[in-house]
């Protein structure tokens, strides 16, 4: 499909509750303004808080009754790309701070990122000169469609500050979450999480909705997201963006590839030629002309 093609299509495409729902993980997953706004934008403490509760039970920690979104969802900052790295920041009603990454592709840096955010959070508890006792937890949930850890088959792990030889934790105040998607298959019946996961994955809303009675505002939300002008138009711009972005990047891969062979055929073509070489066989043997041998 060509870039006309594409764009003819995007635009006259519908966008549905359902194939809204799909179209999440697609490449703006990290920076997507639908799944920022369902997370962040202000009336949806409910919805995060069950999101994050679900995080919190699969692994028996305590859960929350309410939560305080810190850095709601702003149309205009994310159209000027102002808006916070950090996809979601909350604070609990016992003063837990929890951020929540959303992430499509990464590899083993992405545990040296994610620990830098939960360290730029638990540092930003505390103002100059005020004293450690002010300090709190601060829970980060990272949810990556890519595996992480490739010796863990269960798709939720958590990490936290601990003694190796007594298995001691040493503080409460650091907790990492890691909710790796492709691990995630039906027999995964956890619960509340089991409901988002298949949320993140596309399930259809009307099925999420019979598991778990949140999916009635969720829905409510996506159509307030789908008609809302403004709102859908961003969305629409970050999957272009995206698009050509990809499309640019194929492009210059494969002159980089090209230009690294012509760099190779003349390293090559050069060697021959100073060590007397025929020039037919220089030619037969590295792919260039007798006149490009020749300007050698």
């Amino acid at each position: 499909m060509n870039e006309f093609e594409y764009l003819e299509k995007s635009k006259n495409e519908i966008i549905t509750i359902d194939n809204l729902n799909k179209k999440r993980l697609k490449p703006a997953f990290g920076d997507d303004c639908f799944i920022r706004y369902l997370f962040s934008d202000k009336g949806n403490e409910n919805i995060v808080l069950d999101f994050i509760n679900g995080v919190m039970i699969d692994l028996n920690f305590q859960t929350f009754n309410n939560v305080v979104i810190l850095n709601p969802f702003n149309l205009t900052k994310y159209l000027n790309g102002k808006e916070s790295i950090v996809d979601v920041k909350c604070i609990t009603e016992d003063n837990q701070t929890v951020i929540i990454e959303i992430q499509l592709q990464g590899n083993q840096y992405f545990i040296c990122r994610s620990l830098y955010y939960w360290a730029n959070s638990y540092s930003s508890l505390l103002n100059k000169s005020e004293n450690y006792t002010k300090l709190s937890p601060v829970i980060s949930i990272n949810v990556l469609d890519f595996i992480l850890f490739n010796d863990i088959d269960d798709f939720h792990s958590c990490y936290l500050l601990k003694e190796i030889k007594h298995n001691k934790i040493l503080t409460d105040h650091c907790m990492l979450h890691y909710i790796e998607l492709p691990k995630f298959n039906l027999n995964n019946n956890k619960e509340k999480l089991s409901s988002w996961i298949k949320f993140f994955k596309g399930e259809n809303m009307s099925n999420l909705i019979k598991e778990n009675n949140i999916f009635e505002e969720v829905e409510k939300r996506c159509r307030s997201f789908i008609d809302s002008d403004p709102l859908i138009n961003a969305y629409r711009k970050k999957e272009w963006n995206e698009y050509f972005y990809k499309d640019m990047m194929n492009v210059e891969r494969e002159e980089g590839i090209k230009e690294g062979r012509i760099a190779e055929q003349i390293s090559m073509a050069t060697a021959m030629k100073k060590d007397g070489a025929d020039i037919n066989l220089i030619s037969k043997y590295t792919g260039l002309t007798i006149d490009e041998i020749n300007k050698l």
